[in-house]
């Protein structure tokens, strides 16, 4: 999980990973080969846990917000602050999402051997192709 939140590969934990910019991604971690999207609808786990902790920070957010400024709430001053952070939040997280979801995969499902072997021949075909 460490290697997830410092955006490295959780299976190796390099920083050569799957991501190539904060919103694309290569199909591949391109240290050891391992896919990131190991199943179909991959991405719904992503985007359901970006959901879960942005949906977790708001509501921390207004409840310490309520209790340190009652009995006089500024509404709208938490109404645009809370909009702004529910605006921008999902996007700062966005790549740390993945990571950390790939992460909770591998553990729950560690690759098998033939995952594995696929992986280390991807990696070794993108090196060949590198030196050609």
């Amino acid at each position: 999980m460490l290697r997830a939140l410092t955006l490295r590969c959780p299976w190796c934990g390099n920083r050569r990973t799957f991501l190539r910019g904060w919103f694309r991604r290569y199909d591949r971690c391109r240290t050891c080969g391992l896919v990131w999207r190991r199943e179909e609808g991959f991405e719904l786990g992503a985007v359901t846990m970006n959901t879960m902790i942005t949906l977790f920070v708001l509501i921390v957010s207004m409840a310490v917000a309520l209790i340190v400024t009652l009995p006089d709430s500024p509404v709208v001053a938490l109404v645009i602050g809370l909009g702004v952070v529910a605006a921008v939040l999902p996007v700062v997280i966005y790549p740390f999402t993945y990571t950390i979801w790939l992460a909770l995969e591998l553990s729950v499902h560690p690759p098998d051997k033939a995952e594995l072997a696929e992986a280390a021949l991807a990696v070794k075909r993108d090196r060949v192709d590198r030196i050609d």
